[in-house]
């Protein structure tokens, strides 16, 4: 999972000002867009035994859909230990979390099912989606400044070509998932569809990274971003999944 050394860790993005005057967005805010809600109040996805929040939205008392059982647990119907990554943005927090065996009755909750793991799915896919929008964003504010054999480096053929690479990757990734058209004609199914995505994303991040320059520049935002991917990514799919 790592894919920067911890002990750059520390230096935690609040967001910064893109060559265009557009602010590229905190992890977290990205995060609590993402989140579906339910009665008002925000829905994690726990396919294992872990889930990715922000303090804000723990202040909410989320629900929590756990895809093992099938059910939707309130916050306080769960276990929660609080795990310490030194990589994370500080405002984000990760959460190992233990379900009942049997939880009380809740006559608040929907006694049948109300979201498909498909669909929660998709959104985290989407959370990640920005993540790679947002660090490509500030590769540009990183190389819009420098030049390189006396030309902008962001006019580079390798460079403009990495960009490409990380653009198709990202219309593909927002379109591919939701054209049921495409994928009832290559009989995919939605789960493999969001794993194929999950590893194009992969290369763009990796782009992203090498476009964000080297040792000195890790320590800056572009890394959170990249490894906040990389977790979302292990969260949602499992090993047997990403082999495949």
């Amino acid at each position: 999972m790592s894919v920067v050394d911890s002990h750059m860790a520390g230096t935690a993005p609040d967001g910064v000002d893109s060559a265009a005057g557009r602010a590229v967005p905190p992890i977290a805010k990205l995060l609590e867009s993402a989140t579906i809600r339910y009665l008002g109040r925000p829905v994690f996805l726990s396919r294992g035994t872990y889930v990715l929040v922000t303090r804000e939205l723990v202040e909410e008392q989320p629900f929590v859909w756990h895809e093992g059982t099938g059910r939707m647990y309130e916050w306080n119907q769960i276990q929660v230990n609080r795990v310490d990554d030194p990589m994370l943005e500080p405002s984000l927090q990760l959460y190992h979390i233990q379900v009942p065996i049997r939880a009380e009755q809740d006559d608040t909750l929907p006694k049948e099912p109300v979201f498909d793991t498909t669909d929660l799915m998709k959104q985290m896919l989407q959370f990640r989606v920005e993540l790679c929008r947002a660090g490509l964003e500030q590769v540009r504010v990183h190389l819009s400044s420098r030049t390189s054999g006396g030309q902008s480096t962001l006019q580079h053929q390798l460079v403009k070509g990495m960009i490409a690479d990380i653009l198709t990757v990202l219309y593909l990734a927002e379109t591919v998932p939701s054209g049921q058209f495409a994928m009832d004609q290559a009989h995919i199914s939605p789960e493999r569809t969001i794993t194929w995505v999950h590893r194009e994303l992969d290369e763009a991040f990796r782009h992203v990274q090498r476009l964000g320059g080297g040792f000195g520049y890790l320590r800056q935002g572009i890394s959170a971003y990249v490894y906040t991917g990389q977790l979302i990514k292990n969260m949602m799919l499992t090993a047997r999944e990403d082999d495949q």
